[in-house]
């Protein structure tokens, strides 16, 4: 059965892998981040109020509205319209390394806001992530392609909003079932892009609706938005949150494949270094003792 929710938790890391593929394609189509990020999390949200049960529903504290505001912000609205705009300018590769960063840099939160406790595993990942972090953006810099700079600068704006998502998850994970935060988070952080849409509504009309795009929002909206959140909650109540995550880095490994294959990125020793250093950095960042949240 232990395998059954390792498949799970497997099927989840692709989907997100090849999302932003459909996300390039969506980008090509005319679509504004915003757009993008609003239509797959309305779609993910429905489908989720359709399907979440009774008794995962709760009612939010008056003084936890202001987390759950933070986690629709910070892991939803901001970080989705930080990632889109930079899968613009940079490739799939380059995305989906910079957001593989992410343990490094909840873990330096962690140190300094909660005091946490580094292990030798720690001081040995970040380091060794953050190297390969750096030569992304050395590589871009050296070749002086500006486009892809800025595309990786706003990548890595993406980074620390999650660490506003971190924060807040941190205050209420042990009071709300997961299911609901992540039903609640995903509702709100689409309903927070309504007012820019307003302002969107120029670019809104010059979308191209043709097949592909249409195709790339459904797949967006259903598979990674809804059914990967869906079965990675199951998957994390049948064999923990240790196995999962762990899993996780092998999202990029997708993406890379996902980008070189039907993309035509390139594929160079930079990025398989670069790749293995962040991978192995990320893994080491996310070793933890018993007991700690972090």
């Amino acid at each position: 059965m232990q395998l059954l929710y390792l498949l799970f938790s497997l099927a989840a890391i692709i989907l997100w892998g090849v999302a932003l593929l459909a996300t390039h394609i969506l980008l090509q189509h005319n679509f504004s981040p915003n757009f993008i990020t609003f239509c797959r999390f309305a779609i993910a949200a429905l489908l989720l109020q359709l399907t979440i049960r009774p008794r995962h529903r709760q009612t939010i504290a008056p003084e936890d509205l202001k987390y759950f505001a933070m986690m629709a912000a910070g892991g939803i609205s901001l970080f989705y319209f930080f990632e889109n705009s930079g899968v613009k300018y940079t490739t799939i590769s380059n995305t989906s390394l910079i957001i593989a960063t992410i343990p490094l840099f909840t873990l330096l939160l962690a140190r300094f806001f909660y005091g946490k406790k580094i292990s030798w595993q720690n001081w040995l990942g970040l380091p060794l992530g953050l190297a390969g972090t750096a030569l992304l953006f050395i590589k871009d810099f050296l070749a002086d392609n500006s486009l892809h700079l800025k595309g990786d600068f706003l990548v890595l704006g993406s980074v620390f909003l999650w660490l506003i998502y971190s924060f807040a998850y941190r205050k209420i994970m042990h009071k709300y079932n997961t299911l609901f935060i992540t039903y609640i988070t995903i509702l709100w952080g689409a309903l927070f892009l309504l007012p820019s849409l307003i302002w969107e509504m120029a670019e809104i009309k010059q979308i191209i609706w043709k097949a592909e795009a249409i195709y790339a929002l459904i797949f967006l909206g259903v598979f990674p938005s809804y059914l990967a959140y869906l079965i990675w909650n199951i998957a994390i109540s049948k064999i923990g949150l240790k196995i999962t995550s762990n899993l996780v880095l092998f999202s990029p490994i997708v993406s890379i494949t996902a980008g070189i294959i039907w993309l035509n990125e390139p594929f160079s020793i930079n990025l398989i270094f670069s790749t293995l250093t962040i991978i192995a950095g990320a893994y080491l960042t996310s070793h933890t003792t018993p007991g700690h949240d972090f």
